[in-house]
């Protein structure tokens, strides 16, 4: 922050300039600004001798001329004595609005040399006393804003900041012109309301200012990096392309004014592997490591740095399949703990490494060390979102691959912790899909329905979305579709078909989406009972198959659909060649492994009344417990004339299990 009262003239009745005292103030101001505080002192001393204390003109420059020599660190004791001086100026002349902005500048900076917050609430009555005396003028505002921004870092709350965004406003409004550092004060006070508020309009307010502030002086540093900063936030915000190069560029700029920056390069590369992490992008990820280089050769004494590094690695080491450069991300780890151990941001960065190593052997074990990890570093910092978050994600994880709905259901607090510091789409995102994956395993609504809200908060924070993450969209109408099958209601099928259609347009290689399409519809003919649904499924089905030709679910969904097509087919030779076509899919998939082929190749046998070879099927779908519910098995229409059989209820006899699931 820059003070502006260094430079202002001072309103009050000055002393006559041949007057002793006049010379003795002079020489004092003129030993303070040489740094001789004593010499200084005692003139000023002297000078108070012979006026007496009934001057308040002599205080005021006191004041000033010790605040301008306490404006250097380890001069504090010069700022206390300055606040005294400007106490008794207010004393003698307390409507003077030049000594309360002063002494308010002056409690300011002892609030950012000593952290403490009560200076900061003494130095905003001070001008806010100053702004009831007299129309403020735009740097008494401007002030009053900065002390708002401190009150806020300290308070965490909103409307703090949101009074500092008044205050610099209504400054603009009383000056025609400002300078740079004004924008600066204003973008940096904008940017830290934005995440708090969840107003994408307030980084947009922040990217303005520095503009505003690099429009004035291009070759600021603090200019470009706070424009960088704030295009970040921006990003971050609409994973726009645009925002990473504009982002990316101004990093660039930053580092051609300053190059020995070490924080500069270490917060490039956190932006590059952020983004990395999101696109999977390799190019983005060598750039990354390029920074980390960069920074550590500035100060190889940044524990971060070597964090950001190892974390960059192992990722790089886990998309490329490349197990050295995951060891060399633990050694690099290793090499910060030396410096500090009790960063939680170096234990998010182990517990990312352990992710990948857990990835790159499939080895559920290094999943719980990462989880470990993490645990530590919340341990230290328990308000680390980040380490809430992956807690969650590493939970979610090891819960789908193990098949254990325990682990899903333990990551859900963790999600919502992750949550309750700070809201982003992409964590909705996250948590709609654990709820998902945990509403398919445990075959309860109640998950599936959470998991929808989360997918809808998603989607309205990231209005792009529907552009730029078709993975989102696809894994919603996923949730639908298994949704329908609870309500019994075609517009959840009709919702998920138009959302998987719209996957298809925007990403046509995306991956599964014909084979999903086509479930869509045959769930969607199903419940209709329309023949047209599962022509379609087939169709899209035919061209899933295309690039998978051996995918034995699609094959087996094939055989399915062309048994219901049969079952409204009315021509007796056209439904026997449909059985049979779907019989040779349903064997085929069987081939491939897919046992719950059994049990609808067993239904196909009830169908055309050859009871014996369904009964045959039924007990290898047993065999390889492929069988669905007994509530299933004793209700499937296709299945009804086995069920009218004996051999059936044997079967019910010599299987116990069934009723015990039951």
């Amino acid at each position: 922050m820059e003070f502006k009262a260094y430079s202002q003239v001072c309103s009050l009745e000055p002393l006559p300039p041949n007057d002793p005292a006049q010379s003795l103030i002079s020489l004092g101001e003129e030993k303070m600004l040489q740094g001789h505080f004593a010499e200084g002192i005692d003139a000023f001393m002297k000078a108070e001798a012979l006026i007496g204390d009934c001057d308040p003109t002599l205080y005021f420059r006191e004041g000033l001329s010790l605040f301008e020599y306490g404006s250097e660190e380890g001069r504090e004791q010069a700022l206390l004595l300055a606040c005294k001086k400007f106490k008794l100026a207010h004393r003698l002349d307390p409507a003077n609005v030049e000594v309360l902005h002063a002494w308010g500048n002056a409690l300011t900076l002892l609030g950012e040399r000593h952290d403490e917050h009560h200076y900061f609430v003494d130095a905003k009555n001070k001008y806010e006393q100053a702004m009831q005396l007299n129309l403020p003028s735009a740097e008494l505002l401007w002030d009053h804003g900065v002390i708002w921004g401190y009150i806020g870092d300290h308070s965490g709350e909103a409307v703090d900041y949101q009074r500092a965004i008044r205050s610099f406003e209504s400054a603009i409004e009383a000056a025609e012109r400002l300078p740079a550092d004004f924008w600066l004060d204003f973008g940096e006070t904008a940017l830290s309301l934005a995440p708090l508020v969840m107003d994408v309009r307030q980084i947009i307010k922040a990217v303005n200012c520095f503009k505003h502030a690099i429009s004035q002086d291009d070759s600021c540093f603090d200019c470009w990096t706070g424009l960088a900063e704030a295009l970040s936030a921006l990003y971050e915000y609409t994973h726009d392309e645009d925002h990473f190069l504009q982002a990316n560029e101004c990093y660039a700029n930053g580092s051609k004014i300053a190059p020995q920056e070490a924080d500069h390069w270490l917060e490039w590369a956190q932006f590059l592997l952020r983004s990395a992490r999101r696109n999977s992008d390799l190019k983005r990820l060598r750039l990354c490591l390029e920074k980390c280089h960069r920074a550590y050769a500035c100060d190889n004494e940044n524990p971060l740095t070597l964090g950001t590094w190892a974390e960059a690695l192992a990722l790089l080491g886990q998309l490329t399949e490349r197990l050295d450069l995951i060891y060399e991300a633990e050694n690099k780890i290793s090499e910060a703990f030396e410096i500090d151990e009790d960063d939680p941001a170096l234990w998010y960065s182990l517990g990312m490494c352990f992710c990948c190593f857990g990835s790159y052997f499939n080895d559920y074990d290094y999943y719980y060390q990462a989880i470990e990890k993490f645990q530590i570093g919340l341990s230290i910092n328990r308000s680390d979102d980040e380490l809430w978050h992956a807690i969650a994600n590493t939970y979610t994880k090891v819960g789908t691959l193990e098949g254990d709905s325990d682990l899903l259901i333990q990551s859900l607090k963790f999600y919502e912790k992750a949550l309750s510091f700070i809201e982003s789409s992409e964590r909705h995102i996250d948590y709609a899909k654990a709820l998902s994956k945990l509403g398919e395993m445990t075959h309860e609504k109640k998950w599936l329905e959470q998991s929808i809200y989360h997918f809808e908060v998603a989607l309205s924070m990231q209005k792009n979305a529907v552009y730029l993450h078709p993975d989102w969209l696809f894994c919603y109408a996923s949730t639908l579709d298994m949704l329908g099958d609870y309500h019994d209601d075609e517009k959840f099928y009709i919702r998920a078909i138009e959302i998987f259609s719209h996957v298809l347009m925007v990403d046509p290689d995306f991956h599964h989406i014909h084979h999903r399409l086509a479930q869509a519809f045959c769930h969607l003919g199903e419940l209709l009972n329309e023949v047209d649904y599962f022509y379609r499924a087939i169709h899209h089905l035919r061209l899933a198959l295309r690039h998978d030709e051996d995918n034995d679910q699609m094959i087996l969904d094939w055989g399915i659909a062309l048994v219901n097509i049969a079952q409204h087919t009315p021509i007796l030779t056209d439904v026997q060649q449909l059985m049979n076509e779907a019989e040779q899919k349903m064997t085929l998939a069987a081939k491939l492994g897919n046992a719950q082929a059994y049990y609808h190749l067993s239904c196909i046998c009830s169908l055309l009344s050859q009871n014996e070879r369904a009964l045959l099927f039924l007990q290898k779908a047993s065999h390889f417990a492929a069988l669905p519910p007994i509530d299933d098995l004793l209700s499937d229409e296709w299945l009804e004339g086995l069920r009218s059989t004996s051999e059936f209820q044997e079967f019910l006899a010599q299987h116990p299990h069934l009723h015990e699931e039951r």
